[in-house]
């Protein structure tokens, strides 16, 4: 079982899956990580961030960046309503910003684990959903995955959440469309 390193393939196929998912990704050097992604979310015209609570976002300085390029900050739990969070009152383009535990290279897919700061919904309640990825998180298969994220025995968290791509759904009449369960965009800022 291999995880990513600088110059290894499975970077590449995770970029290469991501474009089939209908999602997109960068790779960035640690420096410039919280610039690229509130870059991002700019253009996507992002009002307001959702970060989780988790050290990778303070440690590549997402907050001051986003408030730089004028995008209002919350950290999770904000506090607000499942209805404001998501959107439905105050601002519309809100962004869910997590920090997956892995990613799955041949599926473009990323690997969410609930936690104090990382909520459930983190991923699903906004219109844009962000994931800053440590390229060493990177594995060919979801069995490698899961077997190195609960390698050590340490206990499930209560919920996993496995995100590949914009949330989309082909329910009725056969006819796909996109953020029926949650985001509407997906981007992958992995960090060599």
């Amino acid at each position: 079982m291999s995880t990513a390193a600088v110059g290894d393939p499975l970077v590449d196929l995770l970029l290469e899956s991501l474009t089939r998912r209908k999602a997109t990704g960068q790779v960035v050097q640690p420096g410039d990580a919280g610039r690229a992604a509130a870059r991002w979310m700019a253009d996507a015209g992002v009002a307001r961030a959702v970060l989780a609570g988790d050290p990778l976002v303070d440690r590549i300085g997402l907050a001051d960046a986003l408030r730089r390029e004028g995008i209002d900050v919350l950290t999770w739990p904000t506090g607000l309503g499942k209805r404001e969070s998501m959107g439905l009152e105050g601002p519309i383009d809100v962004c869910g910003v997590t920090v997956p535990a892995r990613a799955v290279a041949e599926r473009g897919t990323v690997v969410l684990e609930a936690s104090a700061g990382h909520g459930r919904g983190l991923d699903v309640t906004s219109r844009h959903h962000v994931a800053l990825l440590p390229a060493d998180r990177i594995v060919r298969t979801l069995g490698e995955a899961l077997a190195l994220t609960y390698a050590d025995g340490r206990a499930a968290p209560s919920a996993v959440s496995l995100v590949s791509g914009p949330s989309r759904s082909s329910d009725i009449e056969k006819i796909s469309t996109l953020g029926a369960h949650g985001a509407l965009t997906e981007h992958v800022v992995i960090i060599r």
